[in-house]
């Protein structure tokens, strides 16, 4: 069994661009963030960075900006290196285009995640995680598209990655050497409630 923490594999390929590229068409953004967007999900958010396929871990975005008929439109990126890409059709029309100024860029690889969307939250039910785990399901499925979501296998639990020195109760939940807890089956039926927020949590698909 393997955990599926990130969608870099199932999604990178999505992307009509080399992994390596500076230079990434904003219309590949735009489409993931339209099933995201949707009314129907509102515990659902993407997550879009670049991944250092050595260290496992965001490459440093020295800056970026997004360009557009001529246009240069600043591009934020979050404290977690995360691109925090604006949702607007105006920009896939044009075909406008993300350019990245990336440290050690032949060593990262693009990469999205799902995730849950409340970042502020520090205690979760069992109701909380059927919730964001039919959703996440949800957005897969859409993601593979007809007829290959009947193909797509569930989302079956959930990835938390937790930040150093965050204190989990109940106690004895076990960790991962990379901060990660990962909840399946009837562990999904506890409450819990973490001293900080979680960093992101994610789908977990059991293959």
């Amino acid at each position: 069994m393997k955990p599926i923490s990130t969608l870099a594999v199932a999604l990178t390929a999505l992307l009509s661009v080399p992994a390596q590229a500076l230079n990434l068409e904003y219309g590949g953004f735009y489409d993931r963030l339209k099933v995201v967007n949707k009314p129907e999900y509102p515990l659902v958010s993407m997550a879009f960075y670049l991944n250092h396929r050595e260290r496992r871990e965001p490459c440093v975005i020295q800056g970026g900006q997004i360009h557009n008929k001529g246009q240069i439109l600043p591009l934020t990126v979050g404290p977690r290196q995360e691109l925090l890409v604006p949702f607007d059709p105006e920009l896939k029309d044009n075909k406008a285009v993300v350019s990245l100024e990336v440290a050690e860029e032949t060593q990262c690889d693009f990469a999205m995640q799902l995730r849950y969307s409340d970042s502020a939250q520090t205690e979760f039910t069992a109701a909380d995680w059927q919730a964001m785990i039919g959703q996440f399901d949800a957005v897969l499925k859409r993601f593979a598209g007809f007829p290959f979501r009947w193909l797509q296998p569930d989302v079956s639990g959930v990835v938390i990655k937790l930040a150093d020195g965050t204190v989990v109760r109940p106690q004895g939940q076990p960790l991962s050497g990379d901060g990660t807890l990962t909840l399946t089956g009837q562990a999904l039926e506890d409450r819990l409630q973490f001293s900080q927020p979680p960093l992101w949590i994610s789908p977990y698909i059991e293959r």
